[in-house]
């Protein structure tokens, strides 16, 4: 739209049980084991809560520890996490320590006498559905060291509690606050807020806070041909992706940014708004300022000429990057020229009233066999409906947006509303100059 705005390997606590939690897990009763601990052994229950989540969300997991052992305390317990899982803390025994996969708890002297012991993770589930399993471990010992002989085995019959299942699958989506705003050609894409953002999405559709999901964006809709420059790929912090020295290096209307992710499903990639990208941007020291921008066949220069405005506020142009034609009879030849006024705060100013010039080089009138000024006519676009010369109306969608065009009228004495054509000329360079009379935020071409 032409709307201006410049816009895991796991890390064991110890050594030790590092080296003996494989092990342990080996050890443990397969699901839906009925076989009884032995009597010589060690035993503890457990229970998990919950068992499904949706993909993505962070998520307190308790579990309810019970010591089976008549003679013997269950010192520490080691909890592991499932396969893309994200532990983000760990509470409930008197020293909790943790990494993003596994969670030590030790100290607990838990006695069979004793009420079950109720440990928390909170962790981010994976981002894809399936069944999952967590691991644990329990031990005799305070600090979780001590000869295998020390280790507590899991009682069979709470086997099948390690398991669950995440139902669904994140996705990303384009901050309401990130979304890409205009700016000029070779400079960095930013929002109305800061960098351009994209969010990670739980399978309920709210912000996965603890994913760190790598994230990589691209263009989508193209109108420049433009290329894309920056840091295209940003791992997520808090669930969210900031990209802040993004560049295209073309000007363009409806430019759009795509994003995607290896955690999320195939196909499924977040689009952004449509931005414009423009060739030249220059600040206005009062209420009237020029800007000009060209390409190899034309070339057109605006005039601000009216603004209710104040200083402060910023005039931007661009040559090419966008199609749309106007009916009857009518051959576009020039590259369209595009213009708009807008605030600090990326606000345009729709009453704003501008003198264009559009200029045609000489070997492009040629080409066109129209070499004689009087022949030219202007082909413009707007939001805002506008009179057109009989036959001419039609409408194009350029960044998204539904815009009128049609052919200009000639201006009247007086010069009557805008927007019309002023004059036509040829200068001796052979040169095809046509002066029209614009408002709003609007596209010309010849």
């Amino acid at each position: 739209m032409l709307r201006a705005g410049f816009s895991v390997a796991r890390i064991s606590f110890l050594g030790l049980a590092a080296s003996m939690l494989g092990a342990a897990m080996l050890a443990s009763p397969a699901v839906g084991s009925t076989s009884a601990c032995p009597l010589t052994g060690k035993c503890f229950a457990v229970a998990v809560s919950p068992s499904n989540l949706a993909a993505g969300t962070s998520t307190p997991f308790t579990f309810a520890i019970t010591n089976e052992a008549s003679t013997q305390q269950l010192g520490s317990v080691q909890i592991t996490a499932p396969a893309g899982f994200v532990i983000t803390s760990a509470s409930g025994a008197p020293t909790v320590t943790f990494t993003s996969s596994s969670a030590l708890f030790t100290n607990m002297n838990l006695a069979q006498s004793d009420p079950p012991k109720t440990l928390t993770l909170t962790a981010a589930a994976a981002c894809s559905s399936g069944s999952y399993q967590w691991g644990i471990q329990g031990k005799q010992s305070n600090d979780f060291n001590g000869p295998p002989g020390n280790n507590f085995q899991l009682d069979p019959a709470s086997a099948g509690n390690l398991s669950g299942s995440v139902t669904g699958s994140c996705s990303l989506a384009f901050t309401s606050d990130g979304q890409p705003a205009n700016t000029v050609a070779g400079s960095s894409i930013m929002s109305q807020s800061g960098p351009v953002k994209v969010e990670v999405l739980d399978g309920s559709g709210q912000l996965a806070t603890a994913s760190s999901a790598p994230v990589t964006v691209a263009i989508g809709s193209n109108p420049g041909s433009g290329e894309l420059s920056g840091t295209v790929m940003v791992s997520a912090s808090g669930g969210i992706a900031s990209f802040s020295d993004l560049k295209i290096d073309k000007p363009g209307t409806g430019y759009t940014l795509t994003a995607t992710s290896p955690v999320t499903p195939p196909g499924t990639e977040a689009i952004s708004a449509f931005f414009t990208i423009f060739s030249t941007s220059q600040p206005c020291p009062g209420t009237s300022c020029s800007g000009s921008a060209s390409s190899t066949t034309t070339a057109g220069t605006v005039t601000v000429t009216s603004s209710p405005t104040t200083s402060g506020e910023f005039l931007a142009t661009g040559i090419g990057g966008v199609s749309y034609s106007c009916g009857g009879t009518y051959q576009p030849v020039s590259d369209p020229f595009s213009f708009d006024l807008f605030d600090s705060a990326g606000a345009t100013d729709p009453n704003a009233q501008f003198t264009v010039t559009l200029r045609i080089f000489k070997s492009t009138v040629q080409d066109s066999g129209h070499t004689g000024a009087s022949s030219w006519e202007i082909c413009y676009a707007s939001i805002t409906p506008f009179t057109a010369l009989s036959g001419t109306s039609r409408t194009a969608t350029i960044g998204g947006v539904t815009y009128n065009t049609g052919l200009l009228p000639d201006c009247t004495n007086p010069q009557g509303p805008r927007p019309c054509v002023q004059a036509r000329n040829k200068n001796n360079a052979g040169d095809v100059i046509v002066t029209v009379l614009a408002v709003g935020d609007p596209v010309v071409r010849g």
